[in-house]
């Protein structure tokens, strides 16, 4: 009897935000570095059908991550883009990718082994990691007023929370933290060269293992708009994939357009639901991956 052919592929969720993205690693892993095609669920199906003599298998890793990613709003942006889909308009993107690479009646076989990321890591995080241009340190009561002209400096983002900060308010940021998550693995920093510039508070394992939360990233006025802040949150997000984390979460009020902006700029995608925290505000929840 003849052995089957197999070929083994590694996709990794963290790896791809979109479908084009995704499109382009598997074309890249399946037509040995050939990239011709344009990006569709059709032309994965071609893809596929190129590899009838042998067994695909393929590992998709974080790909918890991918369900996130690839969710209901995802797929109502392909099939803008692809009006000429029949997928059901309630699948996700990810249901649509899995039913092409299951679909036994074209020919082809690919076998899917889908493994959600819960990686085991030393996670050995000191606050000074999180740049390798500013100092960086924890907030305590020395640095109060110093925080709190900063937080003034940035009222449009404390309108959106109908707050007016002053010193009370970098107080009670000092000692909160999110229902669920471990204080210990709460670090409220602040960046300084040599005066603050900017401020950040994030949550380690939280709201998972192999997660970073960032509830807060604030920058001096007269740094914003020359990308000053995506440098530090680039250098923060190393820090935390250095340590072994997987993916980090971003929550701010719906109403900040700029933080969605900013986010989405640093390739964060949305999460496909708002959250309520105990306090009864909403809050918009983006997602990336890092390693």
């Amino acid at each position: 009897m003849e052995t089957e052919q197999t070929r083994e592929i590694v996709i990794d969720g963290t790896f791809f935000s979109n479908f084009d993205e995704f499109f382009a690693l598997m074309e890249l892993l399946l037509s040995d570095g050939q990239s011709t095609s344009i990006p569709s669920l059709e032309n994965l199906q071609a893809l596929l059908e190129t590899q009838k003599d042998r067994v695909i298998l393929l590992v998709w890793e974080n790909a918890d991550l991918s369900r996130i990613t690839f969710d209901t709003n995802a797929a109502a942006e392909y099939r803008k883009k692809h009006p000429e889909s029949t997928c059901s308009a309630d699948a996700s993107l990810y249901e649509m990718i899995m039913n092409v690479l299951n679909d036994r009646s074209r020919g082809y076989r690919c076998e899917v082994n889908a493994v959600d990321g819960l990686r085991m890591a030393e996670y050995d995080f000191q606050v000074s990691s999180l740049s390798g241009t500013y100092a960086v340190s924890e907030i305590t009561e020395a640095d109060i007023d110093e925080t709190a002209a900063l937080y003034r400096e940035n009222t449009e983002y404390f309108e959106s929370l109908d707050i007016v900060p002053d010193r009370d308010t970098v107080i009670a940021d000092m000692a909160r933290y999110p229902e669920g998550s471990d204080p210990a693995n709460r670090h409220f920093v602040i960046f300084r060269d040599p005066d603050v510039i900017a401020a950040a508070d994030i949550i380690l394992h939280w709201p998972r293992q192999d997660a970073v939360c960032i509830d807060l990233i604030i920058l001096s006025k007269e740094l914003q708009g020359f990308s000053y802040g995506s440098e530090i949150l680039r250098d923060m997000l190393d820090a935390f994939a250095a340590c072994g984390f997987m993916w980090v979460q971003a929550g701010f009020d719906p109403q900040n357009t700029a933080a969605a902006k900013f986010f989405k700029r640093n390739w964060f995608v949305d999460l496909p639901a708002e959250t309520r925290q105990s306090d009864g505000k909403k809050y918009r929840q983006m997602i990336r991956g890092l390693q």
